[in-house]
């Protein structure tokens, strides 16, 4: 533990320390280690740190969730930890994501800069299958590696750190805003947050590639995001989203396309990929037809099941 205050908080929502272990070794790692906050939220019974396994940061804090469960209500997890965490940046870590050595230390010092949010570079933690590529251009396209950076429309909520006093001027809405990323982006434009994508931070994501695991993830991920981000929709538009599903493969196929040949895998995945790819559209689609004609159902807590325990899911 250091004497000055920690420049950046690890937020890790989890259900028991051993979900989180890998990840926890990979930011002991971390050039920064002795300047990061380890912010651990769990229910009642799954804050049995291990000691050993948590030394070498700035500081530890536990964050009691009692009566949430982590697989359905991973923001709202993640918001108390904005609650309890000291730094003035935060960064939303996952299970199955692990930066690179220095990675945080490069974030730290992007936030020095005039950015509310900042992206890093997304690396593929398990490259074997082409559903974990398929997974990895869908989820995190425009920030896979390797990629330019600089100012950007985006920063997603996963893997992706914030200044924690911008969220905090959103704290009643906070839990609502960071299920999916549109929300936590929209807001922090609204009051003039400007965002960037700093390549030199990497993290490795590990991706669903067990084939029956996969074609539920894909449509349960597609049902979570439109039910929640319709929640406050007029019918109308409601109604004019399930009748323009059907298009979406189309358009988000381009964009797997586009971001493919920005990061130079032309070569090494068309034309394998693109049979997987194709199922993978139609799937989200199908899903995000059914979060606008019938909300997200269980689909939230699918995924999350899926966020938490990644390794089970991995081929």
């Amino acid at each position: 533990m250091s004497a000055g205050g920690p420049e950046l908080s690890v937020i890790l929502a989890t259900d028991r320390f051993d979900t989180i272990r890998g990840t926890v070794r990979h930011l002991q790692a971390q050039t920064a280690g002795g300047r990061l906050e380890l912010v651990v939220v769990a229910p009642p019974g799954g804050l049995d740190l291990d000691p050993a396994a948590c030394d070498g940061f700035h500081s530890v804090q536990t964050v009691e969730a009692d009566g949430l469960d982590p697989a359905g209500e991973i923001a709202e997890l993640r918001a108390l930890g904005v609650g309890a965490a000291t730094a003035p940046v935060v960064l939303f870590g996952e299970t199955h994501s692990f930066p690179e050595p220095s990675s945080l230390e490069t974030l730290i010092e992007a936030h020095r800069g005039p950015w509310a949010a900042v992206a890093q570079a997304i690396g593929n933690g398990n490259p074997q299958t082409m559903t974990s590529w398929t997974n990895l251009y869908l989820d995190y396209g425009p920030w896979a590696d390797p990629c330019q950076g600089g100012p950007l429309e985006e920063v997603p909520t996963h893997n992706g750190s914030f200044k924690r006093e911008l969220l905090l001027e959103h704290r009643d809405e906070l839990p609502r805003l960071l299920r999916f990323s549109d929300g936590v982006n929209a807001a922090l434009r609204e009051r003039g947050g400007r965002f960037c994508l700093e390549p030199r931070a990497r993290t490795f994501h590990v991706n669903v590639s067990r084939p029956g695991s996969w074609l539920v993830e894909r449509v349960a991920a597609g049902r979570a995001y439109a039910g929640v981000r319709c929640e406050r929709w007029p019918r109308r538009r409601r109604i004019a989203y399930v009748c323009g599903s059907p298009l979406i493969p189309l358009v988000r196929g381009r964009r797997v396309l586009r971001d493919i040949r920005r990061t130079g895998r032309s070569g090494e995945l068309l034309p394998r990929i693109l049979p997987v790819l194709g199922v993978g559209l139609v799937l989200s689609a199908f899903g995000e037809f059914l979060g606008y004609a019938l909300g997200p159902g269980r689909a939230p807590w699918q995924v999350g099941e899926m966020e938490l325990h990644r390794m089970a899911h991995v081929r």
